[in-house]
């Protein structure tokens, strides 16, 4: 296989040598063409090498990683992002097909990003990394919206426009305020953690995640139930959550 020529933007030169040294010793594969220590920078080496990767720092001053994607309309090569825990939208990273890196780095999961990258070169995958950034909020803190894919096309959906998320088998079916359907890899378990941080989505059973915003009606009963809006049937909320979810309800409709 050819040399995965590839760049570094990262504006701390002592995670630049860090990460040279690693792809040295154990990717060998990897032939590194520049390091870039800002940005802008990033952006004019990359439009002068046509990196097949770029290791891509996410916390960098004045601009970052995110925004320097963002200047691109369309980005052709593969990216690896080096981030912690956090900071911006590391929801996104888990929830994406992105590759990601945590300071410090461990060798073995740079070698498996690297390995992803050649198999993703060699069967000639579909670069998602232009619906990735699209679907961060403006200041990188949190997803706006989720992208589906179906054949040749994919559909980006604002996560605000989500009636509510349903476990099926080893998938999930995504209700939006349109009624539109979509299908899903991600199970709810990822879905509840990639909602996290948005306030108004509550998972009501083991089956069911719900957008407070599409809430029809709700009863009090010994057994509670719950209206959401484009969905046919009325849903049940599990004994366990009851409690919780009234109250919730209760200050959120208040």
């Amino acid at each position: 296989m050819e040399k995965i020529r590839s760049l570094i933007v990262d504006d701390e030169v002592s995670n630049r040598l860090v990460l040279r040294n690693l792809l040295n010793r154990y990717c060998t594969t990897v032939e590194v063409l520049a390091e870039a220590t800002s940005a802008d920078e990033g952006y004019t080496l990359i439009n002068e090498h046509k990196p097949d990767l770029v290791f891509l720092d996410v916390k960098m001053p004045v601009k970052n990683g995110i925004d320097m994607l963002r200047m691109f309309d369309t980005i052709p090569f593969r990216i690896v992002f080096v981030t912690a825990h956090d900071e911006f939208a590391f929801q996104a990273f888990e929830f994406s097909a992105m590759d990601y890196l945590l300071k410090p780095i461990d060798y073995t999961k740079l070698i498996k990003a690297v390995e992803k990258v050649a198999e993703n070169i060699v069967q000639n995958e579909r670069n998602d990394a232009i619906h990735f950034v699209r679907s961060i909020d403006d200041e990188n803190r949190y997803l706006k919206s989720v992208s589906f894919h179906s054949k040749d096309k994919v559909t980006l959906v604002n996560i605000d426009d989500i009636c509510y998320i349903e476990a099926d088998r080893n998938y999930c079916n995504v209700i939006t305020r349109d009624n539109a359907k979509f299908t899903s890899p991600k199970t709810l378990s990822e879905y509840e953690a990639m909602l996290s941080s948005h306030p108004n989505y509550l998972r009501v059973n083991k089956s069911i995640i719900i957008n407070i915003d599409y809430l029809l009606d709700y009863s009090k009963g010994v057994v509670c139930f719950v209206n959401v809006k484009n969905c046919p049937t009325e849903i049940e909320v599990s004994r366990r959550k009851k409690t919780d979810i009234l109250q919730y309800l209760k200050n959120f409709k208040s």
